[in-house]
């Protein structure tokens, strides 16, 4: 047995563990490891080597850490006791023990925990089945969004799998509100980008609807359900309601019959309603019917599609297609019949790489049409963000070549530690020719103060003030490129006490909005709101609409 400890044989201990590993490992593992320790345990005759003290095993995607690793390199495999850390670029995982083979990148996490953006999960026996792209599986499983030891509201789950294509499969799930078990869901699905921006990664994170209502609109409620029947069966069932001004239904199911080929049903309905005008903004209700082939950067679904809502319902057929070519051009078409004639057809082309993105799309069978149209972003100069367009497009009946020209500017500074300028301005300027020869200018700004402060030890302020403006010039033959003008100075005040707990806090917040055209308040609206880690319940009024409303976020 040889004992090297790094206190007194600092550089003999990387010499000798040099020699070990080249020794060990060569020809046995393509992989590179590396390892270290406080002290360094070799038994020659048995293939282990003990490392203790700040002991890591690193890889090319990840690095294990524990106070104790123990490595058998005849079994290759590695064991470790005591807060062991599993890490990589965006994750961490804890636990008490470990079990792992690194040659064939599988084993256990006992007593795991950690942490997806704003999930935290925990389980008894994390089963790692594939180190990259990780997979694996977590039973006697417990999540929940909040933060703290004892939280308001948590879901144990009988499994939690880990997927090699980044979704979350979670198995018979039962919510606890205050320690109280409220209901039960067979399955749940979590999907996650790794690659999204800070906050955006999950997506159906909580199992529960959210809650709301307003007088005078009603209750307003969203849902969404991702369900799996089994291995080859899954959808997604969504429901939105906002009293009588808005309902959405959604349902999805995909049966996958091989890799590479699906079976499609989906069933859609909007309505929306402008109690003001007191007319149907829009209706629609639509099932399909369809196969979709999709291999790595090309797909094609076609299939059956009937409009539940129009009496001449006659069935239709469509087929769309896209394709990412590897020089990062973009081709998308979609095409739809009925039984006697091509009636709808969508062509696009774009390019999202390089200094000037484009666009080039050709659209028939809509309410605004492109014959073909072409949309260039130019390139950014300093917060200038100009483009240009130009093609034939055809709106209520009207065709013509159109051109369109626009620039975007956005600028933000500190005045003061506490205040801040804000301007934006987005200016586009239409041509119109084919007989019309007619100019539309169009302007939109604002512009305003922002400020925060902390007056007390615990007591924020912010208060805003903005003016925005919207105008138009000349005059629009198509009806969907004009806008309405209006001015309008925007108000906003609110106080934000913070509890003992960390993101625990009573707040008042306060806004309008004044028309300067009528000379009236558009909006005058309080809130009292009581913010905690994973819940945010408010109560206020809404002072022009005389309409009382109250909601719970999750």
């Amino acid at each position: 047995m040889l004992k090297i400890n790094n206190l007194n044989w600092q550089k003999l201990k990387y010499i000798v563990l040099t020699c070990c590993f080249l020794l060990l490992f060569s020809g046995a593992v393509s992989a590179r490891y590396t390892l270290e320790a406080d002290e360094i345990i070799f038994r020659e005759a048995d293939s282990l080597i003990l490392f203790e003290g700040n002991a890591s095993f690193r890889a090319e995607e990840y690095t294990i850490q524990a106070d104790k690793l123990l490595l058998d390199t005849e079994a290759r495999l590695l064991k470790g006791e005591s807060n062991i850390i599993i890490s990589s670029d965006k994750e961490e995982l804890y636990g008490e023990s470990l079990e792992y083979n690194y040659e064939e990148q599988s084993g256990s996490l006992y007593r795991a925990e950690g942490s997806l953006e704003e999930i935290y999960f925990s389980g008894a026996r994390l089963e790692i089945i594939a180190a990259s792209p990780f997979e694996g599986k977590l039973t006697e499983a417990e999540f929940t969004p909040c933060k703290r030891e004892d939280p308001h509201y948590h879901f144990k789950a009988r499994e939690i799998r880990i997927n090699p294509d980044n979704t979350l499969s979670i198995y018979h799930i039962v919510p606890h509100v205050a320690g109280i078990p409220v209901f039960y869901l067979p399955y749940y699905s979590v999907t996650y980008d790794p690659e999204g921006e800070a906050g955006e990664t999950l997506s159906d994170t909580i199992p529960f609807p959210q809650f709301g209502y307003e007088q005078g609109t009603g209750i307003t409620v969203e849902m969404s359900y991702p369900y799996q029947i089994s291995d080859s069966n899954s959808g997604k069932i969504y429901y939105y309601r906002a009293g009588d001004e808005e309902e959405r239904r959604e349902f999805s199911n995909v049966h996958r019959l091989t890799d590479n080929l699906n079976l499609i049903n989906r069933y859609n309905y909007l309505y929306e309603y402008d109690s003001d005008a007191d007319v149907i903004d829009e209706e629609e209700e639509e099932y399909t019917l369809s196969l979709e082939y999709s291999i790595p950067g090309f797909s094609v679904e076609g299939g059956y599609l009937r409009n539940l809502l129009v009496e001449d319902n006659r069935d239709r057929y469509y087929i769309t297609s896209s394709y990412l070519h590897k020089s990062g051009v973009n081709t998308y078409f979609r095409q739809e019949y009925d039984s006697e004639e091509l009636i709808k057809e969508n062509y696009r082309l774009s390019y999202n790489r390089g200094p000037v993105p484009w666009n080039l799309r050709y659209v028939d069978g809509e309410s605004y049409n492109y014959y073909p149209y072409l949309h260039l972003n130019l390139p950014r100069v300093l917060n200038f963000n100009p483009y240009l367009a130009f093609g034939r497009v055809e709106n209520a009946g009207i065709e013509l070549n159109k051109y369109r020209a626009g620039l975007n500017f956005s600028y933000n500074f500190d005045l003061t530690d506490s205040v801040r300028y804000h301007f934006r301005h987005n200016y586009r300027l239409d041509h119109y020719k084919s007989g019309f020869d007619q100019n539309y200018h169009y302007f939109n700004l604002r512009t305003g103060l922002s400020y925060r402060g902390n007056p007390a030890e615990r007591l924020s302020v912010n208060s805003s003030l903005f003016y925005e403006e919207k105008l138009s010039s000349g005059s629009s033959p198509l009806p969907d490129d004009r806008e309405d003008d209006e001015r309008l100075l925007k108000p906003a005040l609110s106080f934000e006490l913070a509890g003992e707990l960390p993101e625990s806090a009573w707040a008042i917040d306060a806004d309008g909005s004044y028309n300067l055209d009528t000379e009236e308040w558009d909006e005058i609206n309080l809130r009292i709101r009581k913010k905690e880690d994973c819940f945010d319940f408010f109560i206020g009024y809404e002072f022009i609409d005389e309409a009382l409303i109250f909601g719970l976020e999750l």
